[in-house]
């Protein structure tokens, strides 16, 4: 076992590694948002393409922003997609009419979330530790909907700083939005330590400033073959003490008595 980080700040990925996103995997789900979109636009009575057609004419819209979040590491949202649909389809949308095909969109999703059981201990115990806690997340999503999730699942109250891509304009692993980061923590990229469940987000990303990653590695992913086996890595957050330091003080005199 490597010796122990003693970062100043902890810094999270929220899907996969805080919160559960994927019981239903995303192609599955969001055939099933765009359907719940389709519902709300026929009750405004707004003249919309079959269900088919338009998931399918949403789908083809994602496609070429995912190209440029690929290519550039330039974030797009759901909102955003949605507007230039209904351009295309000659439907005139106001800010409130796009809020509403969010919310309608988000519902299935909303739904299947949960907080994983350790999370909240975890987080607890960091901040106990005195250390900052700040959050990074690639998003599609409004940054509103995911500050609602965590006032939902009680770990709000943890984060000293929250950043999300759909409003940062820029997603992992751009140095940026990790030098971001670091910067509102208060500290340099070394004294920092990210947790995240991707490598290319999570692990490369913070480590090409300079700030020590810890991979918490999931079976559903797909990890390249020739991921390095040096990576510190663990299955849960309640693991994260086998690598961090986190023994408050008082513990570490009493075992030391022991």
């Amino acid at each position: 076992m490597s010796e122990k980080l003693t970062p100043k700040a902890l810094i999270f990925d929220l899907g996969s590694t805080l919160i559960e996103y994927e019981k239903i995997p995303w192609p599955e789900m969001a055939p099933h948002c765009m359907k719940e979109v389709a519902k709300f636009l026929r009750k405004k009575k707004i003249d919309i393409p079959d269900d088919e057609q338009f998931v399918e004419q949403f789908e083809a819209l994602k496609t070429e922003y995912r190209k440029l979040a690929s290519d550039k590491y330039i974030e797009w949202t759901i909102p955003q997609v949605a507007e230039k649909l209904l351009k295309n389809i000659s439907i005139e949308a106001d800010e409130k009419l796009i809020d509403g095909m969010f919310e309608a969109y988000y519902k299935p999703i909303e739904k299947n979330l949960s907080v994983y059981d350790d999370t909240a201990d975890t987080l607890e115990l960091i901040k106990n530790k005195g250390l900052t806690i700040g959050l990074v997340s690639n998003t599609i999503f409004p940054e509103s909907a995911h500050l609602r999730e965590l006032k939902r699942f009680k770990i709000s109250q943890y984060f000293d700083f929250t950043l999300f891509s759909s409003t940062f304009g820029l997603r992992k692993p751009h140095s940026d939005i990790f030098i971001k980061a670091a910067n509102l923590a208060g500290y340099a990229p070394s004294e920092c330590v990210y947790i995240g469940d991707r490598y290319l987000e999570d692990i490369t990303g913070p480590e090409s400033i300079g700030m020590p990653a810890i991979l918490k590695k999931l079976d559903i992913r797909e990890y390249p073959s020739d991921m390095p086996e040096t990576i510190r890595s663990i299955s849960c957050l309640s693991e994260l003490p086998e690598h961090i330091d986190l023994i408050e003080e008082k513990e570490e005199l009493e075992t030391q008595k022991e």
